[in-house]
C-alpha cells in the first residue's frame, strides 16, 4: 500500500482520500480483466534526446464509493465513486520504434473497475545539454473514457470530443524559461494547449489504438526572461534571434512553426 499511497499522493495532491465503502473494508486495487474486456493500446515513438515518463492510468468505480466532503449537505459527506490511479510503464522499443502499453477498459475484480482516464508524459531526457542544471517540465497528452476521466487533475479546458483511433503528431520546440526567483526550467512547448487548436486534451469514445509520434526541434530553442526591472511583460528570444514581448507563459507558436 506505500506505493499506492505515493501515487496517490502525486496524481491528487488536493483531494483528501477518504475510505472507500460499499466493498470489503480493505477494497482490491489490484485488476484482473475479464476475458470480455475491450483493450486499448497506446504506443509512443520518442524523438532524440527524449524520454516517456510511465503512462498514468486512473480506474473508477460504481461499486467501491469513495466518501468526498461537501460542504453543500448538512452531513459534509457525499459519496463518488472510487478511484484507483496507478502508473504502467511502456514496453521497449519494437522494430518501429514505438514503446508500447496495453490497457484494459474493464478492471474487473468486486469493484468493477472501469478505465476512466489516460495521460501519456514526454519530456527532454537527462542526457539532453538542454535540460543541465535545470527543472524538466513534460508535456502531457491526456485522454479522458469517461465524462469525468482527468477534469479536475490534469485537463485544461474543456476536451476535444474524439471517436475511433487517434494519430497525434506534435511539433515541439525546446523553451527555456528564466524566473524571477532564479529557477530555470525547461518544457517541450507544442502550442498554448488552452485553445483547441493545440490542446492534447481528449474525450474519447471507441478508440483502440492511440498513436503519439511527435517532432521536436532540438535547435529551435526559445527562451523566456522575466522583466527587469519588473513589472512588465515577459520577453521572448526566438531561434533567428528575434524577440517579442509575451504576456503570458508560451511564446509565438505561429512563428515558430515558420522556422522549422
Amino acid at each position: 500500500m506505500n506505493c499506492l499511497t505515493k501515487t496517490l499522493t502525486a496524481l491528487f495532491p488536493v483531494i483528501a482520500l477518504l475510505p472507500l465503502i460499499g466493498c470489503a473494508s480493505r477494497p482490491d486495487y489490484t485488476l484482473n480483466p475479464p476475458a470480455s474486456t475491450e483493450w486499448v493500446e497506446v504506443a509512443v515513438k520518442l524523438p532524440p534526446e527524449t524520454e516517456a515518463l510511465p503512462v498514468d492510468v486512473l480506474y473508477r468505480s460504481e461499486t467501491c464509493l469513495r466518501k468526498d466532503y461537501d460542504p453543500t449537505t448538512e452531513s459534509h459527506i457525499r459519496s463518488i465513486r472510487g478511484f484507483n490511479p496507478m502508473l504502467i510503464p511502456l514496453s521497449s522499443p519494437d522494430s518501429d520504434g514505438f514503446r508500447k502499453v496495453r490497457i484494459a477498459l474493464d478492471g474487473g475484480t468486486k469493484c468493477d473497475w472501469k478505465l476512466s482516464g489516460v495521460r501519456v508524459g514526454i519530456r527532454l531526457s537527462g542526457s539532453s545539454i538542454l535540460t543541465k542544471d535545470k527543472n524538466v517540465i513534460p508535456a502531457d497528452y491526456v485522454f479522458d473514457f469517461d465524462d469525468e476521466g482527468y477534469r479536475s487533475a490534469f485537463g485544461e479546458g474543456e476536451p476535444k470530443k474524439v471517436r475511433g483511433n487517434l494519430h497525434l503528431t506534435t511539433d515541439f520546440f525546446p523553451v527555456i524559461s528564466r524566473h524571477r526567483d532564479n529557477e530555470v526550467t525547461v518544457k517541450l512547448f507544442g502550442g498554448d494547449t488552452r485553445y483547441e487548436e493545440w490542446s492534447r486534451y481528449y474525450r474519447v469514445s471507441s478508440i483502440h489504438e492511440i498513436f503519439i509520434e511527435p517532432a521536436i526541434y532540438l535547435n529551435k530553442v526559445v527562451t523566456i526572461t522575466p522583466p527587469n526591472p519588473p513589472p512588465g511583460d515577459l520577453t521572448a528570444t526566438y531561434p533567428d534571434g528575434s524577440t517579442g514581448k509575451v504576456s503570458y507563459i508560451y511564446p509565438d507558436y505561429k512563428k515558430l512553426l515558420l522556422m522549422r
